[in-house]
């Protein structure tokens, strides 16, 4: 791109004497870099989900949310693939539409009749221009101001952008209508010539809106045009410069001072563009100061506003033209001489450096200066130190230059000439241009901003310099960008040349060739690739200790300190470039060497290429193999969603050079899925003939392990802080070396438990910190992105002890997961308490239900080994004894009928409602209250369920264990008189609260039963069969045979897959779909039973017990709840905990995500249809029945900080939840 000189600019400024010319501006030279920094997603690909049936298991993460953060299809995901892959694009940038536009600087000198080491001023008319320097942000390019300055030759639209609706004629474009006879060149002329009306006068003015006089741009420094530069005709003028500032901005209602000072110095840097940014930003603070003094402005709160007050002066620094020999900067021709005042602002005070010879040998100052003994006599030592650092700044930049042009020249340029070509011809552009792109605008900015300045100083100053920091103040505001640039690309620049080393030998041997090079120091070429890195932050380390040695306060000190505050911010922001993009590069470099086994590629996405990755830890640690005594070294890797444990692979290549590659052998554990299982076990000896020994294998030694717990604080991220200290053990004997740390991890899910051994006790005690680490920066990513679908909330947590003889080990919350926000919570209710109550049951909890009493207030209920406890619904630690029975494994609430149904010793067992619960809160002791009724036989229930079939409500329960099951109906009878008593179960005494109403047998051992509008389903041994009370005839779903070819193959594998495998049940999804829950999978059928699917829902366990809840689907493990969307299988949410236990599937076992079913009462009955599994400790149903409240699920596991205590706790849905 070219100048343009004054006289040929459209708006006229050619006839204006004081106007100047301006380049145009390069893009490239200030586009902002982009900062971007988003927060990676928290879902992990792999994790069962949706997949074709298999016999193999899938155990690793899915999720299908991945679309939007993958890169165009035409580039792989792979990151070995070309340097470059996996950048985010350069943003479309242009200064009009920026909020910092930036100026063109004046047009360099490219005449050589120069005086030796002087620059003159009158060179600014060249229309020749090359090598634009990035433009600091107070210059204004001449951008139009109005519709009427653009200029219809350069506009490649159909209608130019001065043209309103009211220059149109009369004469509109019609539609075409059909042309049957014409050809289609007369179509082009018939469309051209409606074109070419288009653009004629009007005839009659249109009747449009007028649109109110008086409105006005909004005031933006940033991007102020050549034509409001213009109103100001004298800018030397401060009473001008107010004019001007006021015209502007006085209808602003936001206005700020600095909005006000850094329109001044855009108008200044316009004026006068040689004018220094630092010196214009001084100039206009002071003008504003004044403004303020004088009553121009004033302030109101954190606004300003004008005032009435008028302000005169001159600022001799532009007065005129900008120079007190005016003439000598219109001359036409250029000429031998420059201007004679020192503070002018149209005379570059720097020395050609091409002019000037390079400096064969770095002098020290007294050398270079030939200074005399007596100098040292008439000045204190400081100002010499001082002399001294300021010349070692000029000789040290002359150095950091030759670096630069070493850089160029040895490395880029003979790459680019070599015949034959060092690098494969095809790569070899991109190659030099991601390596060595960035280089050339650093050592452009540093010789046209910094060090021809410095020169000339020294040379105008002679050996006492008064300082250096307008100069460098000057030269950091042009040098920012091109810094940051190449601090952004330094690390992918590194790792590209490191990568071509070890691949390319000819590559190599150039390296090799290149550091012996009497040119290059005998110095590696990372030493050049790094200087300007080293160099910006050397910069403030020299003018620090410039700033040490200056005796006296005077603007110079505090111009440089203020200079050395600017570039540590420019360092500070290098910095951050280069470890963000540092980290981008390990995460390249190590995904190019993972290599996933061939069963896992289908399975498992680590995606390290997302914005937002980062590997948190890594190490060596070693594990024993399994079926050997010897023991393998693995490279234990932690990002941020996965720890990966790979085998470290060695092997050379052709020239005898090593390489390292990890085979990833055991299955990513997604961070969801990764506990902690221990941290402190006794460290062993590792012996290739015995295996696994104890470190001190005798008791009860004085000596030998010194065992030093370690507890941080709660508040630090740290084991501690989950309430399970890390020991350290310290040994003193002779076998250190063969000692090894171990710590346990567990993936969720899976059987094994995988032990790791850490050669220090320092190192395993830094990865469970780092795992822990890790965890709660992905619980709180979660949390941040409402990425969880249920919260948890505390029914009790401190009433429910384990027995003395069974005390499960402790677990660990992570700080910020739902469990650990639920017991702050609780915690934080009752912290006013002196000590927390002590239990009031020791038993295992099995089940729970939440009712309402008649005046509204909601009451919980829990069963459990010794009986039921009654507590308020907003109270956890009121629990009291409502029931003195034993094995109550099923609860149930019927708030229509006032009664209480449970399941004691299997035996089902009804109770009113007020006896147990009154409303007056007084519970009456056992021998007051009404008697209850026996509902069955002694020890003949497994579990029942509630619900309403063809508007009745029913009771179900299974009456016979064993090889087949006999289900009794029952129904409730509401204010049934004690005279009429039902024939029905007589022989078990007569009953006020239920009569029989059916029964039917199921020739199979059945473990649970949802209920549908009209139908059941009953989960068997022999999988799920579903039939009405009028047919009783069952069928088995799914139905997994087909007369067609091609459907069988499919069923076949489904059949195959859930084969064995034990149902959970089945739910309503809509009105034509449901889901059967099996074991380690589920399977879509359509109302027939017919699969509806050609996969199958992958599960990551193998669940005991499955429900549903709105859109979701839970599955409930013995350490773990998972939580996947019913419709589409991916997992959303894992709920991580020890005894896991299923309390109440809230009544949604098969109420369906449309919920079209009928309701009494305010209950839906057929939400309210239970989903036992048998699964509990005692092998039990789950509860149900009728409520007026809408149900939760409940679930009971062992309290995480308090090993001996049970916690129950109910899942609460989010909102706003979308997938």
């Amino acid at each position: 791109m070219h100048g343009v000189r004054a006289s040929s600019q459209p708006d006229g400024r050619g006839s204006t004497p004081n106007q100047y010319d301006y380049p145009s501006i390069n893009q490239d030279s200030i586009h902002p870099f982009p900062g971007i920094e988003p927060t990676a997603r928290v879902d992990t690909v792999g994790t069962g989900g949706l997949s074709e049936p298999s016999a193999y298991r899938r155990m690793s993460f899915e999720n299908g949310d991945e679309a939007a953060l993958r890169r165009p299809s035409s580039a792989t995901s792979s990151l070995s693939d070309l340097p470059g892959e996996g950048e985010p694009q350069d943003l479309f940038f242009h200064p009009g539409m920026s909020s910092r536009p930036l100026p063109p600087p004046p047009v360099p000198v490219t005449t050589q009749n120069l005086l030796p080491h002087l620059m003159p001023a009158g060179t600014y008319r060249s229309s020749e221009h090359t090598g634009q320097i990035p433009l600091d942000h107070y210059h204004m390019p001449p951008y139009p101001t109005s519709p009427d300055t653009y200029s219809y030759s350069n506009s490649t639209s159909a209608v130019p952008r001065s043209t309103s609706l009211s220059d149109h004629t009369n004469t509109h474009k019609s539609a075409d209508a059909i042309i049957r006879s014409k050809t289609d060149a007369d179509r082009v002329k018939s469309k051209q010539a409606a074109y070419d009306s288009s653009l004629s006068t009007p005839s009659v003015t249109l009747d449009l809106p007028v649109l109110p006089a008086g409105k006005r741009k909004k005031f933006h420094p940033g991007k102020l045009s050549s034509e409001q530069f213009r109103k100001c005709t004298e800018p030397w003028a401060i009473s001008a410069i107010v004019a001007w500032i006021r015209d502007l901005a006085e209808d602003e209602a936001d206005l700020k001072e600095h909005s006000i000072v850094d329109a001044i110095v855009a108008l200044l840097t316009h004026k006068v563009p040689t004018m220094n940014t630092a010196d214009a930003e001084t100039l206009s603070d002071r003008v504003v100061k004044s403004m303020f003094a004088a009553g121009a402005l004033i302030k109101d709160e954190e606004w300003v506003k004008f005032g009435p007050g008028t302000l005169s002066g001159v600022l001799w620094q532009i007065t005129g033209q900008g120079c007190y020999s005016s003439r000598l900067h219109n001359q036409e021709y250029d000429i031998f001489g420059r201007c004679y005042s020192h503070h002018c602002m149209r005379t570059l005070k720097k020395i050609n450096l091409k002019m000037v010879e390079a400096q064969k040998k770095a002098e020290d100052w007294a050398t270079f200066y030939k200074i005399g003994k007596e100098v040292f006599s008439n000045h204190s030592k400081k100002e010499i130190d001082r002399q001294n650092n300021l010349h070692e700044i000029v000789t040290t930049e002359d150095s950091y230059i030759a670096q630069l042009d070493v850089l160029r020249t040895l490395y880029r340029d003979t790459l680019a000439t070599a015949q034959p070509s060092v690098i494969n011809p095809k790569r070899l552009d991109r190659f030099l241009r991601d390596v060595f792109g960035k280089v050339d605008a650093v050592k452009r900015v540093n010789e046209e901003y910094l060090l021809a300045q410095l020169k000339y100083r020294q040379k105008e100053q002679g050996s006492f310099i008064v300082g250096f920091s307008d100069i460098f103040r000057e030269w950091i505001r042009k040098a920012k960008a091109a810094y940051i640039e190449y601090a952004a690309t330094f690390p992918n620049a590194n790792y590209l040349v490191r990568r071509e080393a070890e691949s390319n030998m000819l590559f190599r041997s150039f390296l090799n060739q290149a550091r012996e090079n009497r040119l290059s120091n005998r110095l590696s070429w990372d030493t050049y690739l790094k200087a300007p890195i080293t160099r910006i932050q050397r910069y403030t380390l020299l003018l620090n200790t410039v700033y040490k040695n200056m005796e006296k306060d005077s603007e110079e000190k505090s111009n440089l300190l203020q200079a050395i505050e600017e570039i540590k911010l420019v360092a500070l922001d290098c910095d951050n470039k280069v470890g963000e993009m540092t980290k981008k590069m390990d995460l390249k470099e190590l995904g190019a060497k993972l290599q996933l086994r061939p069963e896992m590629k289908s399975i498992v996405e680590l995606n390290l290429e997302h914005l937002g990755r980062e590997i948190i830890y890594q190490g060596d640690l070693q594990r024993p193999r399994t079926k050997r005594f010897n023991w393998v070294d693995i490279r234990a890797i932690l990002f941020d969603h996965y720890l990966v444990l790979a085998k470290i692979v060695i092997h050379r290549d052709a020239a005898g050079i090593k390489h390292e590659m990890f085979d990833v052998s055991k299955l990513p554990i997604p961070m969801d899925l990764l506990t902690l299982v221990s941290t402190n076990d006794d460290p062993v000896v590792r012996s290739a003939v015995k295996g696994i020994a104890p470190a001190n294998p005798r008791t009860g030694a004085p000596t030998g392990l010194a065992h030093a717990a370690t507890a941080p604080q709660i508040t630090s991220p740290t084991p501690g802080a989950a309430g399970r200290s890390v020991t350290t053990t310290v040994l003193e004997n002779s076998r250190d070396e063969k000692i090894l740390y171990p710590f346990r991890i567990k993936h969720l899910g899976k059987r094994d438990v995988y032990v790791l051994y850490a050669p220090t006790a320092q190192s395993r005690q830094e990865w469970c910190e780092k795992i822990y680490e890790a965890k709660t920066k992905h619980a709180a990513a979660l949390y941040a992105q409402n990425a969880e679908p249920f919260r948890l909330r505390v029914l009790s947590d401190s009433a429910f002890a384990y027995s003395d003889q069974a005390v499960p080990p402790k677990s660990a919350v992570i700080k910020g997961t739902p469990l650990d926000r639920a017991i702050r919570e609780v915690e934080k209710k009752y912290e006013r308490n002196l000590s927390r109550p002590l239990p009031v049951c020791r038993a295992a909890v099995n089940c729970a239900t939440v009712f309402q009493q008649p005046p509204g207030k909601m009451m919980c209920a829990i069963g459990t080994d010794y009986g039921v406890y009654i507590s308020a619904y907003d109270d956890p630690r009121g629990w009291t004894k409502g029931i003195s029975m034993l094995r109550v494994t099923q609860v149930a609430v019927f708030e229509e009928f006032n009664l209480f149904l449970l399941i004691s010793d299997k035996s089902l067992i009804g109770y009113h409602l007020d006896s147990i619960c009154p409303v007056n809160g007084t519970v009456q002791p056992d021998s007051q209250r009404r008697a209850p009724q026996k509902l069955s036989g002694n020890r003949e229930v497994g579990f029942f369920a509630a619900g309403r079939m063809k508007d009745r409500a029913l009771v179900f329960y299974k009456k016979r264990d064993g090889i087949s099951s006999t289900f009794k109906v029952l129904e409730p009878v509401l204010q049934k008189s004690s005279s009429s008593r039902s024939r029905f179960l007589s022989r078990r005494g007569q009953t006020e609260f239920f009569r029989e109403y059916d029964e039917f047998y199921i020739p199979a051992e059945s473990y649970g039963i949802n209920l549908f509008h009209t139908s059941l389903a009953i989960a068997t041994s022999r999988g799920v069969e579903v039939l009405t009370l009028d047919k009783k005839q069952p069928w088995s779903v799914p139905n997994l045979k087909s007369e067609q070819a091609d459907v069988q193959s499919h069923l076949t594998s489904i059949a195959n897959r859930v084969k064995d495998l034990r149902p959970l049940g089945m739910f309503r999804l809509s009105d034509s779909e449901f889901l059967v829950a099996f074991q380690e999978c589920a399977v879509y059928v359509n109302k027939h039973g017919d699969v509806s699917r050609s996969v199958v829902m992958e599960f990551v366990g193998i669940a005991h017990a499955a429900c549903l809840c709105g859109k979701f689907l839970l599955l409930f493990n013995e350490d773990f709840v998972e939580v996947r969307n019913a419709l589409n299988g991916r997992l959303r949410q894992v709920i991580a905990g020890r005894n896991v236990t299923l309390l109440d599937d809230g009544g949604n076992g098969n109420s369906g995500i449309d919920q079209h079913t009928n309701a009494v009462g305010g209950s839906n009955f057929n939400e309210a249809a239970s989903t036992p599994t048998g699964s509990g400790r005692n092998g039990l149903g789950i509860s149900t029945g009728f409520g007026t409240i809408s149900r939760t699920v409940k679930i009971c596991m062992q309290h995480p900080e308090r090993e001996r205590s049970q916690i129950v706790l109910e899942l609460l849905e989010n909102e706003g939840q979308k997938d």
